[in-house]
Formats: structure tokens, sequence, C-alpha cells
């Protein structure tokens, strides 16, 4: 090295120490040893097995959630297709306003077949659920 370069690395170090001396510079590293200090006892907290356990909890319990909505959707989308709610829904319309104006034999047709109905629907249920 020459004298020049030293006497340049030894000014720039000379003026870096006092930088790090100023008020400004130690309100600034206090602030960060504070951070500091904060994270850590963040980290510590939830490197915790009390703590572990309850995301791990919070994470099945999402995983769940979102399951039970996909199988819903579909569930959903394969009532809707089949037609199923609109066939019960007009039946069940139907026999309320033919309960009293039928005889009982179409009164126990309707029923029979709202039956059929319901025993479709419980099978596509069940298939749903394998």
């Amino acid at each position: 090295m020459r004298f020049k370069e030293i006497k340049e690395i030894s000014s720039d170090s000379v003026r870096l120490l006092t930088e790090f001396g100023s008020p400004g510079m130690i309100r600034s590293l206090h602030k960060i040893k504070e951070i500091v200090s904060i994270v850590q006892e963040i980290t510590e907290y939830i490197e915790e097995p009390q703590m572990a356990n309850s995301i791990e909890r919070m994470r099945t319990a999402y995983e769940a959630v979102q399951h039970a909505r996909d199988r819903l959707e579909t569930v959903s989308t394969l009532v809707n297709e089949a037609g199923l709610a609109n066939d019960i829904t007009n039946l069940t319309l139907s026999v309320k306003s033919r309960r009293n104006s039928e005889s009982n034999q179409n009164l126990d047709e309707m029923v029979n077949a709202f039956k059929n109905l319901t025993k479709s629907f419980k099978i596509l249920s069940d298939e749903l659920r394998r």
C-alpha cells in the first residue's frame, strides 16, 4: 500500500468513528437494538411448543374448512346440474297445493314420488361422501 492510501483509509476510519459517536447515530443504534430485542422475544414466543401447537391447529382447521368448502361446492354443483333442488321444491309446492284438493290416491302417489326423490338425493349424497 502506498502512503496516500493508508492516509485515506485512516482518515475515513476516523470520520466513521466520529459519526458512530454522534448523538443521532447512538439513538439509531439504540432503536435498532430495541427492535432486535422485540423480534427475538417474538421469535422465542412463536417457537414455544404451546404456540407451535396452536399455529399447527389453526393451519389444520384452515385446511379442513377449505376442504369442506370445496366439497360443498362440488355437491352444490352436482345438485344444481341434476336439477334435484328444483325438483324437490316443485314437488313440495305441488304436494302443498294439492293436499286438500286431490283424492288420497293422488296424494299417496305424490308422497311416494317425494320419497323416491329423497332416496335418490340420499344415494347421491352417499356417493359424494366416498
